[in-house]
């Protein structure tokens, strides 16, 4: 499959916004279940987009948003070394190679905005993304214990980082 790696515009918050919630809706990777609105979504993305930090995005040859990536930077002055990484792609584009373009591109962004540490948080049971992750030069930093009960279920929550 061919995609490339880009700036998400604030004008594609739509798409975004229906991408993040169709992973959100899957229910077992990203945190929170519940939808942000999407004019929040379009000044989450307009901030990025005009700071040297936009969320970056996956796109095929017909425009359609397959993944995103983003890193957020801490505000307090002590960590402001220190940023946070989310993503996430489309279910039926996983296993083309897309999460491992969208992190090295997150890497990269990362050291130009002089970062030193990426960290991100992911479910145990993601072991597909945990390996990713592992391959990409993360490390364990520690394991946060029934982190999430869903369905029932309990999940760990497994904190992950890297020294750039």
């Amino acid at each position: 499959m061919n995609f490339t790696i880009r700036a998400i515009d604030p004008i594609e918050a739509e798409d975004y916004y229906s991408l993040v919630n169709e992973v959100k809706d899957e229910g077992k990777y990203l945190f929170a279940t519940i939808r942000i609105p999407l004019e929040n979504m379009r000044k989450y993305l307009a901030q990025h987009y005009e700071s040297s930090n936009p969320v970056l995005g996956a796109f095929d040859d017909k425009g359609e948003l397959l993944g995103w990536i983003d890193i957020n930077k801490n505000n307090i002055e002590e960590l402001a070394h220190i940023g946070t990484i989310a993503m996430g792609v489309r279910e039926s584009s996983r296993g083309q190679g897309i999460g491992g373009a969208l992190l090295d591109a997150c890497i990269n962004q990362a050291r130009k905005l002089g970062l030193e540490k990426l960290e991100l948080e992911v479910f145990a049971s993601n072991s597909v993304a945990r390996a990713l992750y592992k391959k990409k030069g993360f490390f364990e930093e520690g394991i946060r214990l029934k982190k999430r009960k869903f369905e029932g279920h309990y999940d760990d929550l497994v904190c992950m980082g890297l020294f750039l």
